[in-house]
């Protein structure tokens, strides 16, 4: 572990605070100078001023210079900065797809990732990851990439797949995958984290997937076992600073519907812990004519449909962000077959009508 690169980003951003700001003493209240004495509490601004704020925005940089990869989000949200951020979407979307494809992005930039999964297995992910670095590098000869699939089955060593091998070896030692099964709780997660920053000094982006599957006892429903589990997951990216990505999983009933907080489920906590809500849909879901339509059977043939198109086409909502602009949306190219998201050249963010302005 020690021979990895930081990020030159980060190493710029460790700019020393004004020192006169945390020498800097109080005024006194008009008219009682004499009488007036400060005294420090943990929690009195003056006191969090002199001796504590230049650590927490030391903190806050290291963790601020962190890139998705995919240049038409990067582009509007600037950086993945520390927060707890969720993204939902139905099934045959590419959640986990999505995600994992980040991961990897993030590690090119000399970043760690800690990605904590609860469904799929190791295996199941590092050849999604193979898969799509074939794909790319035969982007020429697409007819040659291999598929995850493919790869489990035995063509992990033909000269293609060991080749992408070869490009993500480059920077594995940033990307730990942690395989959980049915049983795993916050508890646990929280301890995987500990011992993350605890062994290798560094804080990662800790991703996990997905939400609804983390355990929960002693709670009547499972939206009090959701809103433990969310408000934990803000409170452990709080401790580090850290960017945390949970997947969740969206109500059935709003498959066919544009996604908004009530398509995640139990989305009470979510709407409220989260920092920024990213939801992924086929760009179908939203078109106007589809949204017209009255006939349930026409809508989920043409969801099947979209879902049957290589390339799928979909798009990244953002339903909340405290980092910047307040919703967004950006479309993407899913070539499933090869577990890979391209932007979409041809999306058009619909037009926003401009609100008034007053005094």
């Amino acid at each position: 572990m020690d021979d990895i690169k930081e990020n030159p980003i980060r190493q710029e951003a460790e700019v020393p605070i004004q020192p006169q700001l945390m020498g800097a003493e109080p005024n006194p209240p008009p008219g009682n100078e004499a009488a007036f004495v400060m005294k420090s509490y943990a929690d009195n601004v003056y006191d969090y001023i002199k001796n504590q704020i230049k650590y927490d925005v030391i903190s806050f940089i290291t963790q601020a210079y962190i890139k998705t990869g995919f240049p038409n989000l990067d582009d509007i949200i600037g950086y993945l900065y520390p927060g707890f951020y969720v993204l939902g979407a139905a099934s045959s979307v590419g959640k986990t797809t999505f995600l994992l494809q980040m991961a990897y992005q993030i590690i090119l930039n000399l970043d760690s990732v800690l990605y904590i999964s609860l469904e799929q297995s190791k295996l199941e992910l590092v050849s999604k990851i193979l898969s799509r670095i074939t794909a790319v590098q035969c982007r020429m000869n697409i007819s040659m990439a291999e598929t995850a699939i493919d790869i489990r089955s035995g063509n992990l060593f033909n000269s293609v797949t060991l080749d992408a091998c070869a490009e993500l070896l480059k920077n594995a030692n940033l990307l730990t995958i942690i395989e959980g099964d049915f049983s795993v709780d916050m508890a646990k997660i929280e301890s995987i984290v500990d011992d993350y920053v605890a062994t290798t000094g560094r804080v990662p982006v800790v991703m996990l997937d997905y939400l609804q599957i983390v355990q929960g006892k002693g709670f009547a429903t499972d939206k009090g076992r959701i809103d433990h589990i969310t408000k934990s997951l803000k409170i452990l990216q709080r401790k580090y600073d850290a960017v945390v990505i949970a997947i969740s999983s969206i109500n059935r009933a709003n498959y066919r519907l544009p996604l908004d907080f009530e398509s995640f489920k139990e989305s009470g906590s979510i709407e409220y812990s989260a920092d920024s809500v990213w939801g992924l849909e086929l760009q179908i879901v939203t078109d106007q004519a589809f949204m017209n339509l009255k006939n349930v059977a026409q809508k989920r043939q043409q969801i099947a449909a979209a879902k049957a198109a290589i390339p799928r086409k979909v798009k990244l909502t953002c339903l909340k962000n405290r980092y910047g602009i307040a919703s967004f949306e950006c479309g993407f190219l899913y070539y499933p077959q090869f577990d890979w998201f391209l932007p979409d050249p041809s999306y058009k963010v619909p037009v926003q009508p401009a609100m008034p302005r007053t005094i």
